[in-house]
């Protein structure tokens, strides 16, 4: 089974910022040495959702510093970003990791409090999100030579007539997954061979394992070239947040607590956010909670072995850490590394697939 660890830590207050960014870089050092296959990072921005806010650039340091684990930007938020300036940060990373990168493309967060800093409030963020990802895909299948590529889109403007440095190390682009919950989407996703980025695990329903076997099923049937399937494959699985503890009793007592006062983030009157903003951070938080599998490291390990067995190759391991001391986020940590990790058996990814491959239709 390929582990990724998300790191996505919530700010404490600006006082702390450098600690918890700090903190990052030793959680996935950490996580490489005990079998990590993938360091996940993602964006949010404002607030201190997510402290180090652009996964490019704390993927940029984590790179220089990890000798095996890829990182995977989970997601990227097509919504806020013009295509040109996402294909040149996505090579960046591609090249700094030696092809070791998985880079998520989606709408991204739906915070009315991130959109209108960017000013995207008012966005149609589906069909935006379509139209710059096509052109990217058209902007990585670009060579010099070609006629001036039209990136444009119903809200861009944009004309390249001239290499976008750097290349990518993978040709003719770095790997690039789509992040969805949607069945079709799912379904057309592995017909096209393009890596799916699914949700998490556990629904309000039991769980979300009918996706497996509706995008595998697709993969196969398409009749891709052996690589596209195995690498489509390695990073097939899902999201799991846990709330874990040495104990269930334990555990459960952080789940309420987490519940109660949500992660190290923004909580009332400690970083002066507008009440709003306290109240979607505070929403969430508590949904993220409700999906969250609660337990012991042994409950966690059985679970990761049942995501296995019906087929996943990979698990995404999502820590949700209450507010609390210091203390508290080293057991957790401890836990995953020490009484869980050991008992999935985590394997490495694949070495990048290095020759040139069709780019997707989206």
């Amino acid at each position: 089974m390929h582990v990724s660890l998300h790191l996505s830590p919530q700010s404490r207050g600006a006082e702390d910022d450098a600690e918890i960014m700090e903190g990052v870089v030793e959680k996935a050092l950490l996580a490489e040495r005990h079998g990590v296959a993938s360091i996940g990072l993602t964006e949010h921005h404002l607030a201190g959702y997510n402290t180090y806010v652009d996964p490019f650039m704390m993927g940029a340091h984590l790179a220089a510093r990890l000798t095996s684990a890829h990182l995977s930007v989970t997601v990227a938020q097509v919504a806020l970003e013009h295509p040109v300036k996402l294909v040149e940060k996505c090579n960046i990373l591609d090249v700094l990791t030696r092809g070791r990168f998985l880079v998520a493309l989606a709408a991204g967060s739906a915070s009315p409090t991130e959109l209108e800093a960017f000013g995207a409030e008012g966005l149609d963020r589906a069909r935006v999100t379509e139209e710059r990802i096509d052109a990217m895909l058209r902007l990585w299948a670009w060579e010099e030579g070609d006629p001036p590529l039209d990136v444009g889109t119903s809200v861009d403007r944009g004309v390249v007539s001239a290499r976008v440095g750097p290349a990518s190390y993978r040709r003719p682009r770095p790997l690039v997954a789509r992040a969805t919950r949607t069945p079709a989407k799912i379904q057309r996703l592995g017909t096209e061979g393009v890596p799916v980025i699914m949700g998490q695990w556990l629904t309000r329903d039991g769980d979300n394992r009918d996706h497996l076997a509706l995008y595998t099923d697709a993969l196969l049937a398409a009749e891709h070239d052996d690589a596209t399937v195995q690498e489509c494959l390695a990073w097939l699985g899902f999201g799991l947040t846990i709330v874990v503890a040495p104990t269930q009793a334990a555990a459960e007592r952080r789940w309420t607590q987490y519940l109660e006062v949500g992660g190290e983030g923004p909580q009332p009157g400690r970083l002066g956010a507008p009440a709003r903003w306290e109240e979607e951070w505070t929403r969430r938080e508590v949904a993220r909670a409700s999906g969250s599998l609660v337990g012991g490291p042994q409950r966690i390990v059985e679970t990761i072995q049942e995501i296995q067995a019906q087929g996943a190759r990979h698990v995404r391991i999502i820590p949700a850490i209450p507010a609390g001391s210091a203390s508290d986020r080293d057991e957790i940590y401890q836990l995953i590394f020490e009484e869980v990790l050991p008992h999935v058996d985590p394997t490495p990814l694949p070495d990048p697939v290095l020759t040139r491959r069709t780019a997707p239709t989206g």
